[in-house]
């Protein structure tokens, strides 16, 4: 599996979300903050694992907000997952629970950050280009997919004499 980077995500497209949530972006309010939950449904939940290359999905919770700011839309959210995760080192199930916050722009000016300064909490927010519609379900994978560790490892387990070289005299 290639290295996880947002720079990489660009090169890695998969054809279809895991789950998907499109919205109309005409259909919302520009006066007001337009907020989604999302739950998933059992077939969209065994989608997401199989897509993320984990064991089990035992909780998912997702909010997110919708805001329209003069000339884009801020998208800012927070998914909670429970998930079981396999040790690289000891093949053991492990549990994970990761609260992800994330923040992206929707802009039909993708240079729009290009003359300002990059305050530091703003280092990992993304803009994407502002379409009709937008998939709430490709943003909320992507965060998920970033999220996780790439070599999950229990505490305490250390690779040891797995690899042995021998010199011949």
């Amino acid at each position: 599996m290639p290295k996880k980077t947002k720079d990489n995500l660009k090169k890695i497209k998969w054809s279809m979300p895991p789950f998907s949530r499109v919205i109309k972006i005409s259909d919302l309010n520009v006066k007001k903050n337009n907020q989604f939950i999302i739950n998933l449904l059992k077939k969209e939940t065994i989608s997401l694992v199989k897509f993320l290359d984990i064991r089990s999905l035992d909780f998912f919770k997702c909010s997110i907000n919708l805001v329209y700011l003069q000339d884009k839309w801020e998208i800012n959210g927070e998914v909670t997952i429970n998930c079981t995760l396999q040790c690289v080192i000891s093949l053991e199930d492990l549990s994970f629970k990761l609260k992800i916050p994330f923040k992206r722009y929707l802009s039909s000016n993708l240079n729009l950050q290009s003359n300002k300064i990059i305050n530091y909490e703003n280092i990992n927010c993304d803009i994407d280009p502002l379409t009709e519609n937008v998939d709430l379900g490709d943003i909320v994978s992507e965060e998920i997919y970033l999220a996780l560790p790439k070599y999950p490892k229990k505490n305490g387990v250390k690779l040891r004499n797995i690899l042995r070289t021998e010199e011949s005299s």
